[in-house]
């Protein structure tokens, strides 16, 4: 009984601590700036490159 008991809470601590890193990663990165670029940024870069034609909606 105790054995199992141990899994459970073990299991319980790891799926805690995996939402909580990815939590404070997400969080940080957001800090730092380092935002996902949206599809206007993207559409920019790519028209500033020469990537993508005007023409083409």
């Amino acid at each position: 009984m105790q054995k199992i008991f141990n899994i459970v809470v073990f299991v319980v601590g790891l799926v805690t601590g995996i939402i909580t890193g990815a939590a404070l990663l997400a969080y940080a990165y957001q800090e730092a700036g380092l935002y996902p670029a949206d599809d206007a940024t993207i559409k920019f870069m790519a028209r500033e490159r020469g990537w993508l034609r005007d023409d083409v909606e």
